[in-house]
């Protein structure tokens, strides 16, 4: 996995155009990535900083993939997803921690990005 919201996009787009469900498409991602900062977690004795630096960006890629699915029907995603999409006061204070670090130079999230800014511009 790379972690790259616009590549991403490009290939819900196609996936789309093919019949698949979006929402499928996002929570399938979803899981990767979370498989995927699990598995760093677990090595985080070894190389303390580049995990952390990692997992940062996981985190950032799964609420980048929330927000996606913000723009597709609730009903289509499993429960958990569901319960996260409907609870915008925890998207927001993600979105807030992950400017916060943005800020400090923590987070590997790209500035130009403006999906981390949308949830911002709601409140």
């Amino acid at each position: 996995m790379n972690f790259d919201v616009p590549e991403f996009k490009k290939r819900l787009k196609t996936e789309r155009a093919m019949g698949i469900e979006p929402a499928q498409l996002i929570q399938q991602e979803i899981r990767k990535a979370e498989e995927v900062k699990e598995g760093l977690s677990e090595e985080n004795d070894h190389a303390t900083e580049f995990v952390s630096e990692a997992i940062n960006r996981i985190d950032t890629y799964i609420f980048q993939l929330h927000e996606i699915a913000r723009d597709f029907n609730p009903k289509d995603f499993d429960l958990d997803q569901q319960t996260y999409l409907k609870d915008r006061g925890v998207h927001s204070r993600i979105g807030n921690r992950i400017e916060r670090l943005k800020e400090q130079g923590e987070a590997n999230a790209s500035t130009e990005d403006p999906m981390l800014r949308e949830g911002e511009e709601e409140q």
